[in-house]
């Protein structure tokens, strides 16, 4: 057992706070590591083919690092506060700690405020950084995706990757630059009124990276040129070197702007001014509904009788308002006018539901910026008890446990996002019941252990195991 210098309770949160901190940073670092391994797995595919630059490669790995921030700090707040409480009461320190009369309370303290400190900097960082990674995130990726693959020359076979080119060499030997070739092939048609083709015996090939180029060096060859208009001017020039210049499109990453934001790359500010304009734009389709509706009503219905009769979906009126003509001119007017109501009732109520649809998945996204950031002191709150009346501090009862309230955690908060996004429940509860479920469940356990009941037996497990094994020897 260390020795814990408790005279003064702001030497014992030290001391308390000290510890947390190895266990928080390792945590974190395996746990972003987890997270980096399996993107590499997902995009390597897509790396390797598009010939991507390493510093490109390096930029969509530290753009992705903040949503894997945004996750990390919580879990790493579970893991550090079940091993260091566990630690400390295996070896006793607790008791020590709770004999000189502080209390499990006082224990968990210090604790709670750097947990509401870690959320309080998490609340900032999804409001004023993760957007903008978000949003340069989506921006590269999609630049990534419009990146011409790296041009391949392969013997004997021709390479039409290049448009309005087609290039075959019979030999090829690569270097780490450039490619030596012979007998080589290109068809140039990027003129529509002109073909024209080189020939050449050998020569070198490279990629020029600045110009987004492949260049060719060509000796001894010709230059066969038809003019597809008369067919009739034929020309052949020979050339004893000669360099070839073929622009490949796409060839280089070329970084696009755009304004336009997805839900997740915007912060809770301007998510909840989107909110205000689609509430506005919901109000004036409804106007627009009624609207409609009561001209539909004053044109087809008599005054005397809309206080009697209040279904305006009546096809065959009694008589049509300022349209003289014969009985079937007023039936065909009235169909024709109530088919033209029907539509335009239709689309206002599209967008009404289209906007608020739109809306709760905004509503989520907010909701989210702040429920995930106070897991943090969710996540101590059950941590605390659990790591207290374990009796254990390793790493391996810290993950698994930890494990258990992370899939129990991201399963409600998963499951309760698709139920907002379909109206079903709201924003508040499907991002928020989580974060109550397991801290109604810390509230438990805490009060358990301040009661010092024990979690998990640990002394009882080990007698069971050790009398199973017994008799299985038998």
């Amino acid at each position: 057992m260390k020795y814990i210098p408790a005279t003064r309770p702001t030497t014992l949160w030290r001391y308390i706070l000290q510890e947390h901190i190895g266990p928080f940073f390792f945590s974190m670092a395996v746990i972003t590591l987890v997270f980096i391994l399996n993107l590499v797995f997902k995009e390597l595919g897509r790396f390797l083919s598009r010939g991507l630059e390493i510093n490109i490669i390096l930029e969509f790995f530290f753009l992705n690092i903040a949503w894997m921030l945004a996750l990390t700090v919580p879990m790493s707040v579970l893991v550090a506060t079940l091993m260091t409480f566990g630690r400390m009461s295996g070896d006793n320190e607790i008791v020590a700690i709770k004999a000189s009369g502080i209390s499990i309370l006082q224990i968990i303290f210090p604790v709670l405020v750097a947990g509401s400190c870690l959320a309080a900097g998490l609340i900032w960082f999804n409001n004023e950084i993760l957007p903008d990674f978000n949003h340069r995130a989506r921006l590269l990726m999609s630049d990534i995706a419009r990146k011409r693959p790296t041009l391949s020359l392969e013997e004997g076979v021709f390479c039409r990757e290049i448009p309005d080119f087609t290039i075959m060499v019979q030999k090829i030997k690569e270097k780490p630059d450039t490619s030596y070739v012979e007998n080589i092939r290109i068809e140039d048609v990027s003129d529509p009124n002109r073909m024209k083709t080189i020939y050449a015996e050998n020569g070198k090939v490279y990629f020029n990276q600045a110009l987004g180029s492949l260049v060719f060096i060509l000796n001894n060859g010709q230059v066969h040129e038809l003019d597809l208009k008369t067919m009739e001017q034929y020309r052949i020039l020979s050339f004893p070197k000669q360099i070839v210049s073929v622009d490949i499109p796409n060839f280089r990453i070329e970084r696009s702007q755009s304004q336009h934001r997805g839900d997740r790359e915007k912060s809770a500010r301007a998510m909840l001014e989107e909110i205000e304009q689609n509430k506005r734009e919901i109000g004036r389709q409804k106007m627009e509904i009624e609207n409609v509706a009561n001209q539909f009503a004053l044109k087809y219905f008599p005054q005397q009788e809309q206080s009697q009769s209040s279904n305006l979906s009546r096809l065959f009126p009694r008589r049509v308002v300022g349209h003289p003509g014969t009985r079937h001119q007023r039936i065909a007017l009235a169909i024709s006018d109530h088919l033209r109501l029907d539509q335009k009732l239709a689309n206002a109520n599209g967008v009404i539901k289209s906007r608020k649809k739109e809306n709760a998945k905004l509503m989520v996204e907010v909701q989210k910026k702040y429920s995930i950031p106070i897991s943090c002191i969710v996540f101590i709150l059950i941590g605390a008890p659990l790591g207290i009346m374990s009796r254990k501090g390793n790493l391996t009862v810290a993950a698994g446990t930890s494990f258990f309230f992370f899939l129990l955690y991201w399963a409600s908060l998963i499951g309760g996002e698709e139920l907002a996004d379909n109206q079903m429940i709201t924003p508040f509860w499907a991002m928020w019941g989580a974060n109550m479920i397991v801290g109604l469940t810390g509230i438990y356990l805490l009060i358990r252990s301040i009661k010092e009941s024990t979690f998990i037996n640990w002394n009882r497990l080990n007698s069971l195991i050790k009398r199973n094994k017994n008799e299985n020897t038998r």
